[in-house]
């Protein structure tokens, strides 16, 4: 019987590919908490 669908987990390669996968999404979250805490630190100038 033939698998429809190729997961790729007999190839060794895969765990470096969650690896960064993972780490673009830790970094895209720690830049996303920086920028809008800077945002929310810093007023604007149409507060005044």
């Amino acid at each position: 019987m033939t698998a429809l669908l190729h997961l790729g987990l007999e190839h060794p390669s895969i765990l470096w590919l969650v690896g960064v996968g993972f780490l673009a999404f830790v970094a895209g979250l720690v830049v996303n908490l920086y920028r809008s805490r800077r945002s929310n630190a810093s007023p604007d100038a149409t507060d005044r």
